[in-house]
């Protein structure tokens, strides 16, 4: 059973070379509230295992996954679970893109899995697995796993480096945010020669916008402000925008934020479940203001330029407390 002290984080070769000598079944998870690196990887790193005739179930502690901007990547009968696997025990579990074991199921059921492996890009992870890899300098979990693909000597097929192009794409703001690096063009390269098509995943990604979307970026855009001296733009929406928008889909809105002439930082609050509980999301466009320094404090996490944490602090006190903390960090005030 897995669950004892966990390894040190290892290379793509170690990983390759557990998930070559391991020939039982397999599942592969991401972290609740999936987004397209988690997504993309559990699809990529599914796929590539059942083309080498693994038992591989797909899984993710939340029901209706993945989200409806990323169902494009779902082939016919290909099915995302949210039920723990009654034969878990039997399984080894192979995490990706989850920072913690607490954005797997509740309760630490993924410790009854027979192995666990653990692979990430977060730099909070603490290697909770029995074999680790995580390298928070790596774009995205995708970009990983073709590093992993490589050091095993498989090959990538279009239906496997599709969903992995799709994590980079995503986790890296279209090569655009401070974690891409010469590695992340490298990989992207590979993914292109295996048969990815980059303008069907852009209009997919960015361009085929619901309707009900827009108008909810619209409610959100209209209440946005200035803050920390116009250094910091906040929005919120909330359970009354989902129902006359006909969606709670804020997919790209903080980044819309983070957009605005001289922001260096934005903060997104969504109403999320019971009335009163927020989900904030963050995002810094400076190095020297690291916004999961911040979602940490609030029993968050993620990257310095992206961020996120779950609060019950209405927008009222939420916003003048994000408002200190990024004064804090860009003045050295606080």
């Amino acid at each position: 059973m897995s669950g004892g002290a966990a390894s040190a984080t290892g290379s793509p070769a170690q990983i390759a070379e557990a998930l070559i000598r391991w020939d039982g079944p397999m599942c592969v998870i991401s972290h609740h509230n999936p987004d397209g690196d988690a997504i993309g990887s559990t699809l990529g790193l599914g796929r590539l295992l059942r083309a080498l005739g693994r038992d591989v179930k797909l899984l993710n502690p939340d029901e209706g996954v993945p989200p409806d901007d990323l169902a494009f990547l779902m082939g016919p009968g290909e099915a995302i679970e949210h039920e723990v696997p009654a034969d878990l025990g039997d399984r080894m579990l192979v995490a990706v893109d989850c920072a913690s074991e607490g954005r797997m199921w509740k309760g630490a059921r993924h410790r009854d899995a027979k192995r666990l492996l653990n692979i990430d890009h977060h730099s909070d992870n603490v290697a909770y697995g029995d074999v680790n890899l995580v390298d928070p300098s790596a774009s995205s979990v995708g970009e990983i796993l073709v590093r992993v693909a490589e050091a095993a000597g498989w090959p990538l097929s279009p239906e496997v480096a599709t969903p992995l192009y799709v994590a980079m794409v995503t986790d890296c703001g279209r090569f655009g945010y401070g974690n891409t690096s010469p590695e992340t063009h490298r990989v992207a390269s590979v993914l292109l020669e295996a048969g990815v098509d980059p303008a069907e995943i852009n209009r997919h990604l960015y361009e085929d916008q619901p309707l009900p979307r827009l108008i909810l970026t619209g409610r959100a855009l209209a209440r946005a402000s200035r803050l920390a001296g116009d250094r910091l733009v906040g929005a919120w929406i909330d359970a009354d925008d989902f129902r006359e928008s006909g969606t709670d889909d804020s997919e790209g809105i903080v980044e819309i934020l983070r957009s605005a002439e001289g922001a260096s930082a934005a903060v997104l609050a969504r109403e999320a479940g019971p009335p009163g509980n927020w989900r904030v999301s963050l995002r810094s466009a400076r190095p020297d203001l690291d916004v999961a320094e911040i979602a940490h404090e609030a029993g968050g996490g993620g990257h310095p330029a992206a961020a996120g944490f779950s609060t019950r602090m209405p927008p009222g006190e939420l916003f003048p407390w994000v408002e200190e903390r990024v004064l804090g960090a860009l003045d050295g005030a606080g």
